[in-house]
């Protein structure tokens, strides 16, 4: 009972039985605290048991964690390898664009040339053919050119080639 008088706090003679009546009959302050004690002797055995990981908890961890980290190592680079590809065909498409277009002003002459641009790691060849050609009323046409140009580089350890092909007309 005094146990109940330090839980609840000062208690009037006609407060205990009403008290008891919330409780119940089955529950009286000897059954409370009984309810506590095996929570008590269960928490210090299960800490008697167990401090701490278990070495191949911790190996189990490590090993899901280096896991993970190398895939996403992996992942990484495999971006970057796809992003410097996706800009090293985008700079050669420009190339080549700029390369036409310069072909389509100056006056053409047959045979290959190397041509160099900013950096010296993409290598550029463009040549020019005479085509023989005929207009409908079967009379040969002069000054009709076919222009083709070729990007060389190495990327990933592989060699990757572009090509661009368009003829010129230069009367």
């Amino acid at each position: 009972m005094r146990a109940l008088r330090l839980a609840v706090g000062r208690l009037t003679r006609g407060a205990l039985p009403r008290l008891r009546g919330r409780l119940g009959r089955s529950r009286g302050a000897s059954a409370i605290g009984r309810a506590t004690q095996p929570l008590a002797a269960n928490r210090k055995r299960q800490t008697g048991k167990r401090r701490g990981f278990v070495l191949w908890e911790m190996l189990l961890g490590l090993a899901i964690f280096c896991m993970g980290a190398i895939a996403l190592t992996t992942a990484l680079q495999q971006a970057v390898d796809t992003v410097i590809l996706i800009h090293d065909e985008s700079e050669v498409r420009q190339d080549l664009e700029s390369i036409m277009a310069e072909a389509s002003v100056n006056k053409l002459q047959p045979g290959k040339t190397a041509i160099f641009m900013a950096d010296h790691r993409i290598q550029y060849e463009r040549e020019v053919a005479s085509l023989p050609a005929k207009n409908w009323k079967g009379q040969p046409v002069a000054s009709l050119w076919q222009v083709t140009v070729r990007a060389t580089w190495l990327a990933r350890n592989r060699v990757r080639t572009s090509e661009a092909k368009e003829f010129f007309f230069q009367p």
